[in-house]
């Protein structure tokens, strides 16, 4: 690789800050347990890259964030590299103090739902709170297609320069993620991505710049967004579509002697390759 992935920071702001200002990106993925938790740390090892791993809300819902952190933590153990646990498009306050109280290395507070003023409000009670912890704040301007977001026009998701300059100067936020007409999930064609506003936001503020939806993302499209400003991606879909297509063959193929121990024995290898494939697309 010709650059240094694996490069050691002292906090996850350090790490945002220099992969900024030199073109790098981290690569997130949302997991939902043990299983592909450890398949996206044998990834990065075999990449040889720091990586990130996140949870939606439903997850810290039913398992507890303070388990995910222990679990996260255990597994560490397995890692060549550091590994950073993140609480992703968290709509709550009180649920991002939460995962902050539980050791998280960074949140997501959600607020783009919101008119901005509500948004900037949100974000700042995030960011007071995780100052004491050392914990990394990400905010978001605009909107991620899919998911049941209305659109009928670019105006709908597109973040404004004018919001983004504003959320990031009154709240102090570490990270944004901004709406350049990217989509969570698999998408029927290939998303168009507004290059021309990201460079515009680019411009407008240093911090370093969030794209969602990096499942559907070709890969140049994704190099070309991080020589622009993005430096952490995220990808969920193709992990976890991956993970119950192979986990549901092996069920059905078994019978009533399936035993997930077992059946994760296969289904783990058909889960690191995909995120092989993601994390080479990010790190080139």
């Amino acid at each position: 690789m010709s650059k240094n992935y694996a490069e050691k920071f002292d906090s996850l702001k350090d790490l945002f800050k220099a992969y900024r200002e030199t073109g790098r990106c981290l690569a997130s993925f949302n997991v939902n347990d043990n299983y592909d938790a450890r398949a996206v740390i044998e990834a990065a090892n075999e990449v040889g890259t720091n990586v990130m791993l996140m949870t939606y809300p439903p997850v810290i819902e039913g398992v507890g964030a303070e388990v995910f952190r222990g679990m996260t933590n255990g597994l560490k153990a397995i890692a060549k590299n550091d590994v950073y646990l993140h609480l992703d498009h968290s709509t709550s306050v009180d649920q991002c103090k939460w995962a902050i109280d539980a050791g998280f290395d960074s949140v997501m507070i959600d607020g783009s739902q919101h008119p901005i003023e509500k948004n900037i409000e949100m974000t700042k009670e995030v960011v007071e709170y995780a100052k004491s912890a050392n914990v990394l704040v990400e905010a978001e301007v605009g909107k991620i297609m899919g998911r049941n977001v209305v659109v009928n026009s670019p105006d709908d998701f597109l973040a404004s320069v004018a919001d983004v300059k504003r959320l990031y100067t009154e709240t102090g936020a570490d990270i944004i993620a901004v709406g350049i007409g990217t989509a969570h999930g698999f998408t029927p064609t290939k998303p168009k991505i507004y290059f021309d506003r990201l460079q515009e936001i680019a411009n407008a503020i240093v911090a370093p710049l969030v794209l969602h939806g990096g499942t559907g993302i070709p890969d140049e499209d994704i190099q070309k967004s991080i020589s622009m400003g993005i430096s952490k991606i995220n990808i969920g879909t193709i992990v976890h579509t991956t993970y119950m297509k192979y986990f549901r063959e092996g069920v059905v193929a078994a019978g009533d002697a399936a035993y997930p121990p077992l059946i994760m024995k296969e289904v783990l290898p058909e889960i690191i390759k995909v995120v092989v494939d993601r994390l080479k697309a990010v790190n080139v």
